[in-house]
């Protein structure tokens, strides 16, 4: 019976030992005190509690009889010959250390603290791996809205240039596409004068044309951002002739605004003019712009045939003109019908 007994004990020792050799710390520390639940159970004391070199304490159970009632066995737990913290071990003070705590107990407490040393310094490799972990994941995180940011700012751009190109180079073009057209009416009437003046026309245009790609590009008109919407485009109207006429007689032309303003009223007039001469050729375009003392007004205005409402639908001309109002704080409407011409009205209060 004690050979069986003295068995029983061998392999519950060895149990437990094999299980404190393969406890792997998780996150945060409710591990260890499940630990020390487990110690107490299979060495039926009343206490088991581990302190950590940084004096962090974990218990089983959490609560007991005070250290009055107590004898307790302190065993240092070392790891790479440092010590990283505490076993203690604690009976009932009337069963006593001596008989409570036999040779084999106390050989299996070594073994234990041998043990729980490299155990417990795994915890705090662990906690040390954990947060680094967690700031490699804090600074991935970082990067990728850098990353994120970055990509929507040069999306933005991108799409800034292309509406520039759109709202302004798209006017050169059309206009240096009817200059070409003239060129070649001339040129089969055989009027040389006309040919000459039209190849000066033209030359004229695709130097603009040159500068308003640069200018695009750049972020936005340097005549306007050092002139004003007047200047402007008068500069942009004046090879369109008689066709297209600016009238700002209620326009201050002393006056100037916010960029956002000056952008959308340039731009949204030169996308009117353009639309007209393109879908309405040899109509009179009329340009007018009135400022007031608490809002400005502007509207771009053709005799042409005019289109169905729905034709507008899925405009990007359409689409640009919105976005730029909207960053302006106003708004624009577009007034059109078969045979009745195009009106695109402006209004942004100040």
């Amino acid at each position: 019976m004690n050979i069986l007994r003295n068995v029983l004990k061998s392999a519950r020792r060895d149990l437990l030992l094999a299980r404190v050799a393969a406890f792997r710390p998780g996150p945060g520390q409710a591990h260890l005190t499940r630990l020390c639940q487990e110690l107490s159970v299979s060495l039926q004391v009343e206490h088991v509690q581990l302190t950590l070199a940084d004096g962090q304490e974990f218990g089983w159970p959490d609560a007991g009889p005070g250290p009055s009632q107590r004898r307790s066995l302190q065993l240092p737990l070392r790891a790479g010959g440092e010590s990283v913290g505490l076993l203690n071990v604690s009976l009932p003070t009337p069963l006593g250390l001596s008989v409570g705590l036999g040779r084999q107990r106390k050989a299996l407490l070594r073994d234990l603290a041998d043990l729980l040393g490299p155990v417990l310094d795994n915890v705090g490799l662990q906690n040390e791996v954990d947060e680094s972990l967690h700031e490699a994941r804090g600074h991935a995180e970082l990067v990728a809205a850098a990353r994120r940011r970055a990509f929507g700012e040069r999306d933005a751009e991108r799409q800034e240039i292309e509406r520039d190109l759109h709202d302004g180079a798209q006017h050169q073009l059309v206009a240096l596409g009817m200059t070409l057209g003239l060129l070649e009416l001339h040129a089969d009437n055989g009027n040389e004068e006309g040919i000459q003046a039209q190849i000066r026309r033209l030359r004229t245009g695709l130097d603009r044309a040159r500068r308003t790609l640069l200018a695009s590009v750049e972020g936005g008109s340097p005549l306007l951002e050092e002139s004003g919407v007047l200047p402007a485009l008068k500069s942009e109207f004046r090879e369109a002739g008689p066709q297209v006429r600016l009238d700002a007689q209620e326009w201050d032309a002393e006056r100037r605004y916010e960029p956002a303003i000056e952008l959308a009223v340039y731009f949204i007039c030169l996308e009117g003019v353009n639309n007209a001469r393109k879908h309405a050729a040899g109509a009179q375009v009329v340009v007018r712009l009135a400022a007031g003392p608490s809002q400005l007004v502007f509207s771009v205005t053709d005799d042409g045939p005019g289109m169905k409402r729905g034709s507008l639908e899925g405009s990007s001309g359409l689409a640009n003109m919105h976005r730029r109002i909207a960053a302006a704080g106003g708004w624009v409407q577009i007034r059109t019908a078969p045979d009745a011409g195009t009106a695109i009205c402006g209004f942004i209060p100040l």
